[in-house]
């Protein structure tokens, strides 16, 4: 596919149409428009560039490089391509490849650091994501398979996907309704998921908080000079195991202690004990709340 120029509405007024059509929040309007002059020109959108093949044998998967910027990626079901527009030209490029359709910036060197907002309208909900964030923003949709993470500061906000696997070395994510297997790293930042139903996490520096349901399978929470607090909603049936080094466990429920001051050993059930937690901590914390 050659790469073609075709009329676009201006980004401040795309923006306005989208918050009309229910696409957009108001809040996630005015964090787009910050900065934007209130008469942008209208700008010459370049079309999706296809390494090979046409649009239509890409996979529905997204490759997302953020780097100082800030991407909303929403679903448009009017389109039937996807479609990048920015409230600068030239900064950002749309790329069809066999990995699915990448976005990553093309003036890594050419300032605009900070300043450039843009939209990914997508006519299908992704299925597989991969998303680096190196100081930067990413808002995402639902997806219908698993959400690959690395955020080397900056933040991620996203919906609903399969599963998930992230690594938070600094900066900040959001995540909700993980209906299938997680693996969780927080060194340094804030990582938090609510409506899961596993736990795989390791926190090296850093916060945690996690929200769901365990009521079947193996756990684990590694906690070394961190915080994770667990919300165990209705439903959960829990045996936990927790060795502390020099750390703090707390649970709202009975559990029973043993050791010496340095090193304490925890143990507990809640509900039946369908499902196992073993927990290790050195020098953090670990809560473990029903309310």
């Amino acid at each position: 596919m050659n790469e073609q120029q075709q009329p676009a509405e201006d980004f401040r007024s795309q923006v306005q149409r989208l918050v009309a059509e229910g696409k957009l929040t108001a809040e996630e309007a005015a964090g787009l428009l910050e900065g934007t002059p209130a008469e942008a020109p209208e700008a010459l959108m370049p079309a999706p560039t296809a390494q090979q093949g046409s649009a239509g044998e890409i996979p529905p998967d997204l490759v997302l490089k953020v780097s100082g910027y800030t991407l909303t990626v929403l679903h448009d079901v009017s389109l039937d391509t996807p479609r990048l527009s920015a409230n600068e030209d030239g900064v950002l490029r749309l790329t069809g490849t066999p990995q699915g359709w990448q976005v990553q910036r093309v003036d890594h060197f050419g300032g605009h650091w900070g300043s450039v907002k843009a939209i990914l309208s997508l006519p299908f909900l992704p299925r597989q994501v991969r998303a680096t964030v190196e100081g930067g923003n990413l808002t995402l949709p639902d997806a219908g398979g698993e959400m690959t993470a690395q955020i080397n500061g900056g933040n991620i906000r996203m919906g609903r996907a399969a599963s998930l696997d992230a690594e938070v070395n600094g900066g900040n994510l959001t995540a909700t309704e993980i209906g299938g297997p997680t693996r969780l790293g927080v060194n340094g930042g804030n990582l938090t998921l609510t409506g899961a139903h596993s736990l795989n996490a390791s926190v090296n520096g850093g916060n945690l908080k996690w929200a769901g349901v365990l009521a079947g399978g193996h756990h684990r929470l590694e906690v070394n000079a961190g915080n994770a607090t667990l919300h165990l909603q209705p439903g959960t049936s829990l045996r936990v195991d927790a060795d502390v080094t020099v750390g703090a466990f707390k649970a709202d429920f009975a559990t029973s202690k043993s050791g010496s001051f340095m090193n304490t050993r925890h143990a507990g059930q809640l509900g039946s004990g369908e499902a196992t937690l073993s927990c290790r901590v050195a020098a953090g914390q670990v809560k473990l709340l029903t309310e």
